[in-house]
């Protein structure tokens, strides 16, 4: 999920303000009272609304933030990307909550939504969280860094409720601790109470009538006997409980050694692919530049090939050119005769003034002449034709340097590739380009199998921590105390029942005494609502105890989990020695020298960067879908300066994986 961009109308001290977000971090860095920490109000605002249920104007988010003009527009939208489209939320808002409103814009389709399931809790269906769960993992306020259990956060690391569940969970506590206080409240006092003394009245005036049968003290022995067997039963229940513990703790134990045994043997084959890797490079240090090189150098040298073939066939053409003997040429000198006589006819014609034209000897000397030029133009062509042979000697000359450059270059190239290549140990005959690909995937090889080995020994590290659980000797399975558990846990029901119906009895029996009918009557309809009272009072109570069970073993579900992201972050900012630890309430204790110590024996400065990693862990454990955006209201101003520059360089670097707003006021805590 990310925030594409926000306007303003009027909020707070923020009028007509504009902001785009970007990738990663987006710092905004500005002077005390400009609006930093209602900026970061203003996005809660926008998914979550106003929390005006307090009546100071500090807490009284509507009091607070309404604009003193009230001619201006109370509130504003957010464009966001969520699930891969766009959407816009739009909310003004009034003097109450009934006067505000909410718009929700699909910039995909262009729908507006303003009521029904697309608009209500916008910021619960965004973030799967309320708003206590928002403002304890993505908003870090420096007023309250502190996070609190609630089953909000719960029900959205488990994915196993909606978020309306969670409603509805804390609804059902609050109505079973009501209904609890009224059959039972401290002291003499509530339901039960009244009902057993209004009982013990009406059995003083039966004890008084004398009235009583043996039946019924019978009865009243085999009640006791049931329920000193209940009494039994349950005390079986709670040994088998035990029991059925160490039997988990150990086969979890099982199950880590196999695991164990599984990653030690990957690692032996891990390690002998890449010394199968490493005996290729023998011992030499190779580097893909290197390798690329040799690549450049093997196909220049395919190029030289081709080169020297095409050498070869010009050369084999024009050989023939070069063994021909030119000759001189003795006709040219008769052609020159020729037209020297030629010359010199006309010049006496010329003096003489006939008119060769119109006689039959003049006709008869043109035609010499044109045959004169004819014979002298064939003359001309064959010089041509020799010229160009002695072209093509030249031609011949230069191709034949040029295929001796090429074969001298092929020589240094197969000297240099034999020389980088020689170094290697290769398994067969290769060619160069073989030679080139087996290079470089034994290098892929060699990185791939450091990553996996340095995975695998992490995996193992973290396996190797597990205390080793403490030999109960105990030789039953899971299944099998389980199956006794489920016998006994039958049982007991059964003798519940059988007391119930022993008491029956004795109520059916006081009832036969007509002397004291009413009072048997009487006495008899309290004790079935004190009966009834007293078992809605257990079962209230037993749902109670076993739907907080239940939350709290779905907290412990994620305790391993955060504990691992938290003392990451932890380390990151305060070095390898400091470890820390959380319960399922979130509270984080410190490993120092050797026993656990509660954050308030620490310095503010300390117990602000517990929170603050508790805060990233949270996130990163309940967010794995899809990563949300952080805002950071100016969360490190306790830190010294070395713990202010690891905070730093974290959140840079949490930026690579979430969109950070980071609002600061001081130029050094800017990231």
């Amino acid at each position: 999920m990310k925030l594409l961009s926000c306007y303003v109308s009027s909020f707070g001290n923020l009028k007509d303000f504009t902001y785009d977000f970007t990738e990663g971090l987006n710092t905004v860095k500005q002077d005390n009272g400009w609006g930093k920490s209602t900026f970061a109000s203003f996005i809660k605002a926008m998914f979550y609304g106003l929390n005006d249920s307090k009546r100071t104007i500090e807490e009284n988010e509507r009091k607070r933030f309404a604009p003193w003009n009230s001619t201006e527009k109370f509130g504003g939208n957010l464009t966001f990307l969520w699930k891969g489209q766009k959407f816009k939320i739009e909310r003004f808002f009034g003097n109450k909550e009934s006067e505000d409103t909410v718009k929700l814009y699909d910039l995909a389709t262009n729908k507006v939504f303003t009521e029904g399931k697309a608009v209500e809790d916008i910021g619960k269906r965004v973030f799967s969280i309320d708003e206590e769960g928002y403002l304890s993992t993505t908003y870090f306020s420096q007023k309250d860094f502190e996070i609190k259990s609630n089953t909000s956060i719960t029900a959205k690391y488990n994915e196993i409720y909606e978020i309306q569940d969670t409603d509805a969970f804390d609804g059902a506590l609050n109505k079973l601790e009501l209904k609890i206080k009224e059959l039972k409240s401290r002291g003499d006092k509530g339901k039960i109470a009244e009902l057993k003394r209004s009982i013990s009245a009406v059995n003083d005036s039966i004890e008084r009538t004398k009235l009583s049968v043996q039946t019924i003290g019978e009865l009243e022995k085999q009640l006791d006997t049931v329920k000193a067997e209940r009494e039994e039963l349950d005390k079986n229940i709670k040994q088998l409980t035990v029991k059925l513990e160490n039997a988990s703790k150990k086969e979890a134990e099982k199950e880590r050694d196999k695991r164990r045994a599984a990653i030690n043997a990957e690692l032996k084959e891990i390690s002998d692919k890449k010394s199968r890797a490493l005996r290729l490079l023998n011992g030499k240090t190779v580097s893909e530049n290197q390798i690329e090189y040799a690549e450049k150098c093997i196909a220049n040298l395919r190029e030289i090939g081709a080169r020297k073939r095409t050498l070869k066939a010009d050369v084999a053409d024009f050989a023939p050119v070069k063994s021909a003997e030119t000759k001189p040429n003795t006709s040219l000198y008769v052609l020159a005769a020729v037209f020297g006589a030629i010359a010199v006819l006309g010049a006496v014609l010329a003096v003489f003034g006939y008119i060769w034209a119109l006689s039959a000897t003049g006709a008869g000397v043109i035609a010499g002449i044109f045959a004169l030029a004819k014979i002298l133009s064939a003359r001309s062509k064959t010089l041509r034709e020799r010229e160009s042979g002695n072209k093509l000697a030249e031609i011949y000359e230069r191709k034949m340097r040029d295929l001796r450059e090429c074969e001298d270059g092929e020589k240094e190239l197969i000297s240099g590739l034999d020389a980088f290549f020689g170094g290697f140990e290769f398994f067969a005959e290769l060619s160069y380009e073989q030679k080139a690909v087996a290079l470089k995937d034994a290098i892929k090889i060699i990185k791939e199998c450091e990553r996996v080995l340095d995975k695998l020994n992490a995996e193992l590290a973290e396996l190797n921590k597990f205390v080793i659980c403490a030999d109960t000797n105990e030789t039953e399975s899971v299944s099998e105390l389980n199956e006794k558990l489920k016998v006994a846990t039958e049982w007991y029901k059964q003798k519940v029942t059988e007391t119930e119906r022993i008491k029956t009895r004795i109520d059916a029996l006081d009832l036969a005494q007509d002397s004291l009918i009413d009072a048997e009557n009487r006495r008899d309809e309290l004790k079935g609502q004190l009966v009834e009272s007293e078992r809605q009072l257990k079962i209230l109570t037993l749902t109670m105890e076993y739907m907080l069970k239940a939350d709290e073993t779905l907290k412990t579900r994620y305790r391993a989990p955060l504990s691992e992201s938290l003392n990451k972050y932890v380390k990151m900012i305060a070095g390898e020695k400091v470890s820390v630890s959380i319960d399922t309430d979130m509270k984080v204790s410190v490993n120092a020298g050797g026993a656990e110590r509660e954050t308030e024996f620490f310095s503010k400065g300390y117990r602000n960067l517990f929170e603050i990693c508790k805060r990233f862990a949270l996130t990163d454990i309940l967010f794995t879908a899809e990563k949300p955006f952080i805002v950071l209201d100016d969360p490190f101003y306790n830190l010294d300066d070395e713990k202010l520059k690891e905070s730093i360089s974290l959140i840079k670097k949490l930026s690579e994986e979430y969109q950070i707003l980071y609002l600061v006021c001081h130029e050094s805590r800017r990231a």
